[in-house]
């Protein structure tokens, strides 16, 4: 058979059948819309920042970094004289603020490099309108600045401008000497960020003699891993070489799970889509048995009536992953914002970020998503199309055949469904590979896969359950309305099997999820109210937008801790710093803190022993504690000693206590203060906490601070303070915006459960007409028939809630103790709300009511006559 030839009969069912086409045309789109998004937004996160670093990089094979509080600058003096290394060029990378009021809150990367010396190696260029004698001149002095195109223009700077930036709680007037563009083909990432001369930059950052790294082009006669293997013979070891493209290696590990998740999530549409077009074809198999039996009559073989079938599925498949496809990267550009938001929040600080996906990366994810499509679509439609092809003739002419082979396949179905949640509990105790949980997914899909092979026999149990007596309330007819509506369930347990199962999973997905959400954010309330007991937080403003913790340009001064203690009501000051250190290749946040005052007045809480103590014990003999995630990802426990490379060199420290944390993803060490001035020669602070008085105003403590600080700070430089109460108001707002994007991708997949019965109730119309319309040609009202319809949708709402809802508390467990545990390491104590469990069942209801109105609509609208002579 031709391509022509099935385009023809393609079209003649298209055009019979319209609404049946479209609606399996609309579940693909939605399901691959949601796939498209999360696989672009994902793609464009980390290809954004790679190109971020490997822009500022350029050419070079190597880097030298140290850490967020950078290194000595005499290091470049020990590289240059390396044969091996052609260029070593310094380069400072910090946040800013940039003060005035139409700033706002805005932050920036600025980046201090040596201008005379690499403006051909950078992937930018710079625009001046001074000559080429004055802009040497001006490049040169302390206050220029070369300000990102896209930048100026939404401060609305001009040449000349002055631009306050906020650096240690003062003000600093920068003069924009130009502006920043792109070279060739390179991204705008430069278009979001400030560059200054090396030496300014470290007078203006208070970093003199220091750099954050050096980048390294290597002779290309030499390995590359032998010259850096050389290198870290010369350098101090809190040094590190690597490539630079580590830097993205270790961002993409941290944010590979997190993306994985939504990955996952977003691959929930594209199931229940499966299950729209096999019950769609599976129909199309039944309905068009006289036709198959018509083709095999006239020597149509069996692999071309499957091919028939196929082919059909694919053609509606493109339409709907072309579709999908479409919406999907309109979507991305929301669902990019929210995950550079939430990265940033999380991860790392994504502010620089601003080219945009390229249009080759469009057009790929659009002929992928039409793939998906086509393949989602083959994959509903190749069981059914067997069906179809091993189709008898004589059977074909048999009414009935079609559910009377799906009948024998339910017992199957249910054996293969306990073998499958056999199967998944065996694979929840499989070990992560790596940080990725892949047997915690694989368990997951097999218990929605076991459920869903159940689901057949649910039915007609539940069938076979109510038809054993009349309803006993409600009126005579009413009561066998709902008996009839039951009953009709149990004849077809293959057809609606696939519906409910499609519903099921839609609510499974919800509940475990929302059971998951509910339970870490019940965990995380009950970890703030337990550990955050500082009555005000001294912050710098960026400090609750995402921006990077721990760089130089965001310190606060330690000399504030004086002029706080001084005020009337403050009972305790606490200095709390907080950079980025490596642990075993792993990139860790380092806190120190006066752990004696924390013994004292607040606590963390500990796995093992009484904090008060182990907090004690760790300022007293210079130990550390690890939060649980770090133990987890490295493989400590309390008793082991753990190294640190600190700039007086490897020191090796004992693990005292291991605690609980949700604050910082990647793990967290914690030291005592005056360790850690010790160690690092660091006297910057991250945060002031503050306890008060008992019985002292946090107002007028507030005011009496701001007053204090005024003196000591310019304006538009002037730190914010926090009380405990906003404080917690603002993390559980974090972390409710985390977890946004989850809801957005379970609802995808509902709606496309909702097609589902749609769909089923249609198909039930119509395969039921003479049935239907005997029954209102015995005198039955538009009101009863519309009744009949709604009592199937409300029954197969009913079922699929009460099978989601049993899924989803077991998909919950899968989540909170393997998924999320492997993942990300944190434990979360399980709390199932018992409002979740009603949303779930209301929304199923309601969803199936709803779904139910058009086909009941449609059957009363069926002229009586014409149903009477259907087949």
């Amino acid at each position: 058979m031709s391509i022509r030839s099935l385009l023809l009969l393609w079209r003649a069912h298209w055009l019979e059948r319209p609404f049946r086409s479209l609606l399996m045309v609309l579940g693909v789109a939605l399901g691959v819309s949601a796939f498209v998004a999360v696989r672009t937004a994902n793609v464009d996160v980390l290809q954004e920042f790679e190109q971020a670093v490997l822009s500022v990089t350029g050419s070079a094979t190597l880097e030298a970094t140290g850490g967020d509080l950078g290194f000595d600058e005499e290091v470049l003096a020990l590289l240059q004289r390396v044969p091996e290394v052609v260029a070593a060029t310094p380069v400072i990378e910090q946040v800013v603020r940039i003060a005035g009021a139409s700033a706002g809150t805005h932050t920036a990367i600025l980046t201090g490099l040596d201008l005379l010396q690499e403006e051909e190696a950078m992937t930018f260029r710079v625009e001046t309108v001074a000559d080429a004698t004055e802009a040497l001149d001006i490049l040169l002095e302390p206050d220029s600045v070369y300000v990102g195109r896209r930048l100026a223009e939404e401060l609305h700077l001009d040449p000349g401008s002055r631009l306050p930036v906020v650096v240690g709680g003062h003000v600093h007037d920068l003069r924009v000497r130009g502006f920043l563009g792109n070279k060739g083909e390179q991204r705008a990432v430069w278009e979001h960020r400030l560059v200054m001369d090396i030496a300014a930059a470290q007078k203006l950052l208070g970093m003199t003699g220091r750099v954050d790294r050096i980048l390294i082009t290597t002779a290309p006669g030499r390995s590359v891993i032998d010259v850096a293997a050389e290198l870290r013979e010369l350098v101090p070891a809190s040094v590190r070489i690597e490539r630079p493209t580590r830097r993205t290696e270790q961002v993409e590990g941290m944010v590979r799970a997190f993306q994985m998740n939504l990955s996952m999530l977003s691959g929930v549409g594209l199931l229940v889509a499966v299950f729209l077009i096999y019950n769609t074809v599976s129909f199309g198999v039944a309905q068009r048995r006289r036709e198959i039996g018509i083709y095999s009559a006239l020597g149509m073989r069996r692999p071309m009536v499957v091919g028939l079938f196929l082919f059909e599925a694919a053609i509606l498949g493109l339409l709907g992953g072309l579709a999908g496809g479409v919406f999907g990267v309109i979507l991305a550009k929301s669902l990019t914002q929210m995950m550079n938001r939430t990265v940033a929040e999380l991860y790392v600080n994504l502010n620089e970020i601003g080219g945009g996906i390229s249009h080759e990366i469009i057009a790929r994810f659009l002929a992928e998503g039409m793939l998906v499509g086509i393949g989602v679509s083959l994959l509903g439609a190749f069981a059914p199309s067997l069906d179809a092809g091993r189709t008898q003739t004589v059977q074909a002419l048999a009414p009935g055949s079609y559910e009377a082979v799906q009948e024998g396949r339910t017992k199957l179905l249910a054996f293969v469904g306990c073998l499958l949640l056999a199967a998944a509990l065996a694979l929840s105790f499989g070990k992560p590979a790596g940080d990725v949980p892949v047997f915690g997914y694989l368990a997951s899909l097999g218990l929605l896969a076991g459920l869903s092979c159940l689901v057949p026999a649910l039915i007609q149990a539940i069938s076979r359950f109510g038809a054993r007596g009349e309803p006993r309330t409600g009126s005579g007819l009413a009561r066998s309305l709902r008996h009839m509506a039951l009953s009709h369930l149990g004849r077809t347990p293959g057809r609606h099997g696939v519906t409910v199962s499609a519903l099921m999973i839609g609510i499974a997905i919800m509940v475990g999820v929302a059971i998951m959400v509910r339970s870490f954010r019940h965990t995380v309330e009950v970890w703030i109210d337990e550990t955050v007991l500082a009555d005000v937080i001294i912050a710098p403003t960026t400090w609750l937008t995402g921006a990077q913790a721990g760089k130089v340009a965001n310190t606060l001064p330690a000399d504030w801790e004086a002029a706080i203690r001084q005020v009337g009501g403050v009972a305790a000051v606490d200095s709390y710093r907080d950079l980025r250190v490596e642990i075993k290749g792993r990139s860790v946040a380092l806190v120190s803190r006066d752990l004696r005052l924390h013994a004292e007045r607040s606590q963390y809480l500990i796995r093992r022993g009484d904090p008060k103590t182990v907090l004690t014990e760790a300022a007293e003999t210079d130990g550390v504690l690890v939060s649980e995630v770090l133990a987890n990802k490295v493989g400590v426990k309390e008793g082991d000693r753990v190294t640190l490379d600190t700039p007086s060199g490897p020191a090796s420290f004992r693990i005292l206590g291991v605690f609980y944390d949700y604050a910082t993803d990647g793990g967290k060490i914690v030291m005592d203060r005056e360790l850690y001035r010790r160690l690092w020669k660091d006297e910057g602070v991250t945060v002031f906490p503050l306890y008060l008085v008992p019985g002292a105003s946090l107002e007028e403590v507030r005011k009496e601070i701001a007053l204090r600080l005024d003196q000591e700070t310019d304006e538009g430089g002037r730190p914010i303070l926090v009380s405990n109460r906003e404080l917690r108001a603002e993390i559980l707002r974090i972390f409710d915006r985390t977890f946004a994007l989850t809801y957005v991708l379970e609802g995808i997949a509902v709606v496309i459960a909702v097609l589902g019965i749609v769909n089923t109730l249609v198909i039930s119309v119509i395969e039921r007409q003479r049935e239907l319309a005997t029954f209102r040609a015995l005198g039955a009202s538009d009101g009863q028939v519309k009744s009949l319809i709604f009592w199937e949708a409300v029954y197969l709402g009913a079922i699929g809630a009460l099978a989601g809802v049993g899924g989803g508390l077991l998909l919950s467990l899968l989540l909170i103790h393997v998924i999320n545990k492997q993942s990300f390491g944190w434990t979360i104590q399980t709390m199932i709300p018992l409002s979740v469990l009603a949303e779930a069942v209301i929304l199923a209801l309601g969803a199936a009511l709803v779904a139910g109105y058009w086909p009941a609509r449609w059957a009363v609208r069926q002229p009586v006559v014409e149903g009477l002579r259907y087949e």
